[in-house]
Order: structure tokens, then C-alpha cells, then sequence
């Protein structure tokens, strides 16, 4: 096997793997995003506000409740206040 095969098998591994990531990616926020729409807007400021260390919420899962409370009205003064 030539060099440029080997090069070239690597990075479509390489490619794969990131688009599986992505793929994963994209399905928790969906998940998430399906269990957050159903909150009451107070629930939502809680888990974005939620900073102490015990927190359960992921970065993640504070990007996904900030996005749904932009969608229903919301500035981001509102939802940090």
C-alpha cells in the first residue's frame, strides 16, 4: 500500500469518526430539546442561572434552554436577570 492510500485511509477514518460525533452531537440536543420545550419559562431561568457546583446541567443542556426562551420572547437581559 502506497503512502497517499495510507494518508488517504487515515483521514477517512478520521472524517468518520468526526461525523459520527457530530451525529451523536446533534441527537442529545434534539433529546434535550424535546424534554425542555414542555417547561414553564421559570423552569428554564433556573437551569441557565443554575451555576453551583453541584448543578446537573450541561453547557449543553443551558444552550438548548436559553435557545427556547429566545424563541418565546425573551432577550438575554431577561432570562440573566
Amino acid at each position: 500500500m502506497s503512502f497517499w492510500n495510507k494518508a488517504f485511509d487515515v483521514a477517512k477514518n478520521a472524517g468518520t469518526s468526526l461525523i459520527n460525533e457530530i451525529e451523536s452531537n446533534a441527537n442529545e440536543i434534539r433529546e434535550i430539546k424535546s424534554k425542555y420545550e414542555n417547561k414553564s419559562d421559570e423552569e428554564l431561568i433556573r437551569i441557565i442561572n443554575n451555576d453551583s457546583f453541584f448543578a446537573s446541567q450541561s453547557k449543553k443542556e443551558k444552550g438548548v434552554a436559553f435557545g427556547i426562551l429566545k424563541k418565546r420572547g425573551y432577550s438575554a437581559e431577561d432570562i440573566k436577570a
